[in-house]
Parts: C-alpha cells; sequence; structure tokens
C-alpha cells in the first residue's frame, strides 16, 4: 500500500480566471469551453462544442494545456461548485469562460491529470468544497477557497494505474452512451 501524501491545493496549481466575453463574441470564431463543458464533463472532449471570437492576445492568456484543470466558479448552489473537467491534450486557440477558473500544474510528477479528474469530483473533495464554500446569492469558489483546500495524494505512481484504469471505463461509459443515443435515436426514427 501506498504512502498518502497532503498537499495544500495552491502549492500544486496555479489559478487563473477565465475570459469574459461579450454576446456578440459567442457562436463564432476559435473552440471554446463554456460552464457546461466543464461542469458535464470529467474531461475535456476532444472536438469542443461551443465557439468564441477571440483574439490571439486573449488564446494566449487564457489557453488550455494538457493536464490544466478547469473548475466552476460560480453556481447558483453549493453543490454544483467547483465542478471540475481536465484537459488531457492541448487546445490550441481555446480559450475557457469567466465563469470557470483554470489551474495549471506547478510541476511535473506530483499530481497526475487523469486521477484528478476523478479525485476532484469524488465524495471527500467535494465535500471539502462545500464545507469551505461560501453563499450569499450564489455560491461561489475563489483564492480563498483555494488556498484552504488540501489535497491527499498516493504517489505518483500508483495515481498513474489508478487514474488510467478509470479514464478507460470512462472512455467506455461515453462509448456507450454514444451508442445508446444513437439506437434511441434510430428507434424513434422507425416509430
Amino acid at each position: 500500500m501506498s504512502k498518502i501524501t497532503k498537499y495544500s491545493f495552491s502549492d500544486l496549481y496555479d489559478m487563473a480566471s477565465g475570459i469574459s466575453s461579450k454576446k456578440e463574441q459567442a457562436g463564432h470564431g476559435s473552440p471554446f469551453v463554456s460552464f457546461g463543458t466543464v461542469f458535464n464533463n470529467y474531461f475535456i472532449p476532444d472536438e469542443l462544442p461551443d465557439l468564441m471570437n477571440t483574439s490571439k492576445k486573449e488564446q494566449e492568456i487564457y489557453s488550455i494545456k494538457e493536464d490544466d484543470i478547469l473548475i466552476t466558479r460560480t453556481s447558483e448552489t453549493i453543490d454544483e461548485l467547483a465542478m471540475s473537467c481536465v484537459a488531457i491534450k492541448d487546445y490550441p486557440k481555446a480559450t475557457y469562460s469567466g465563469f470557470t477558473k483554470r489551474l495549471r500544474p506547478k510541476m511535473k510528477g506530483v499530481a497526475y491529470s487523469k486521477y484528478m479528474a476523478f479525485y476532484l469530483r469524488g465524495y471527500l473533495f467535494r465535500k471539502a468544497v462545500t464545507n469551505n464554500a461560501f453563499m450569499t446569492l450564489r455560491a461561489s469558489f475563489n483564492e480563498d477557497i483555494f488556498s484552504f483546500l488540501k489535497l491527499y495524494l498516493p504517489d505518483y505512481k500508483q495515481q498513474v494505474a489508478i487514474g488510467d484504469l478509470l479514464f478507460k471505463i470512462e472512455q467506455k461509459i461515453q462509448l456507450n452512451n454514444k451508442i445508446n443515443d444513437n439506437l434511441l435515436y434510430q428507434s424513434s426514427m422507425v416509430a
């Protein structure tokens, strides 16, 4: 059995806010990771469903690189706060929503991104978020909460084994969901 090591979340990742966009920028331009994409996926999809008209400078500032974690920063309920989505590749020209935060690793070999995708959506981490979040009109995840959160991680080699296994299972679930959706669509066409 591996030794579990405690880390401050803020020691392992740098946090950055997303792009503030205008309505007229939406629907055309470069790939864009929306709040909904982050909220509904453990991993950023290969093909991003949304577009945003952004400048080259904005694409540099709000870039998405392999191992980045995007996390929802605001929600109507505390339970939906800080839902995460992990990049397992670089997304050239893509930017991310101002309703999310980007966590970029400060160092390699400590936290494995595929492991983190499941860890950050797990019960214990979700409970830590809800216990540290505050609610005014909307729940908000900010730098103060980020600095209080701790990560309890096994050694890197174990994270890779666990993360890769769970990633393969998640890929299989996604494939099965696509097959089911296709079968439902085909059966509705026949009826």
